[in-house]
């Protein structure tokens, strides 16, 4: 059993940006081993990380780089929370991230939940590499579909009276607007006051560039292609509503621009995100 493509594919692109992009933006190192063969062999074989990847890499580049920052403000904004006491990390939908290995620390719990198989797949590669899985890393397997995001959590050595950092990348405009709002409300039963969710979104197709509406059909296309729509898009406006009636906050909601001058100021390489990309992080105020 393998991770979903999509997984694997942002994993990629984690990889490919260590080993091409400079100065970088996210050194994770541990990408390319995870990912295994054949995604691994086309990134390291320059005849065919050039008709495989490189030739894809061009219709899609801003996407690309937006995978590869997202991940970081993810890392960013969890370094913040554990600097402020957490100690409890929570990754829904982790494919093939890698933060539990590159950073061997006790003090940290790290529960990592995604579909069964690409557990499966991680937790191979992970023994196949290290020997054995972490003591501070959880492996959490759920069918996000009929499971509750509380429930497998109450399974696991979780504490919910202490305060959780939570990161869900890559999967909001993959679901239905109730799944969100499903989502959302399911972390609000088990996340203590003064937890963290950091997340990204899409905005609407009518607020796009032509540029960046071209860009967005060209994904779209590729997950439809692959059973993976997009589904919802959303206004920064929408998301603080779904936010403050499941008991969070917004902390911060950064537009396209603002990614920019954050991340990518002062490059002379050209990269570049879409234009339609937000990144939030939210803080959890009560229960409702």
């Amino acid at each position: 059993m393998k991770p979903s493509w999509t997984a694997q594919l942002a994993a990629a692109h984690r990889a490919y940006h260590l080993m091409h992009d400079h100065p970088t933006i996210l050194e994770d190192s541990a990408a390319i081993w995870l990912l295994g063969p054949p995604l691994s062999v086309v990134l390291r074989v320059a005849p065919l990380r050039w008709l495989f990847w490189e030739r894809l890499l061009a219709r899609v580049r801003p996407v690309s780089v937006f995978v590869v920052i997202r991940s970081r403000y993810a890392e960013d904004s969890l370094e913040r929370s554990i600097s402020d006491g957490c100690r409890q990390y929570v990754i829904l939908g982790a494919g093939l991230d890698s933060w539990a290995l590159r950073h061997d620390t006790s003090e940290v719990s790290v529960f990592e939940l995604d579909h069964p198989a690409t557990q499966q797949w991680k937790e191979a590669r992970i023994r196949a590499r290290l020997g054995m899985v972490p003591s501070h890393l959880s492996l959490v397997p759920i069918d996000f579909e009929r499971e509750a995001i509380a429930d497998m959590l109450r399974g696991q050595e979780f504490d919910r009276d202490s305060r959780t950092f939570v990161s869900w990348l890559g999967t909001i405009y993959y679901l239905t607007r109730g799944a969100i709002e499903a989502t959302f409300a399911s972390l609000a039963m088990v996340c203590a006051p003064g937890s963290r969710v950091v997340f990204d979104y899409f905005e609407p197709k009518s607020t796009m560039s032509p540029a960046d509406l071209h860009l967005f059909e060209e994904l779209d296309q590729g997950g439809t292609r692959r059973g993976e729509p997009m589904q919802t898009l959303v206004d920064s406006d929408d998301v603080a509503g779904m936010l403050h009636s499941t008991g969070f906050r917004v902390v911060e909601d950064l537009s396209s621009s603002e990614v920019r001058r954050r991340y990518l100021y002062q490059r002379s390489d050209g990269l570049d995100i879409p234009g339609f990309a937000r990144l939030c992080c939210a803080e959890m105020e009560h229960a409702v």
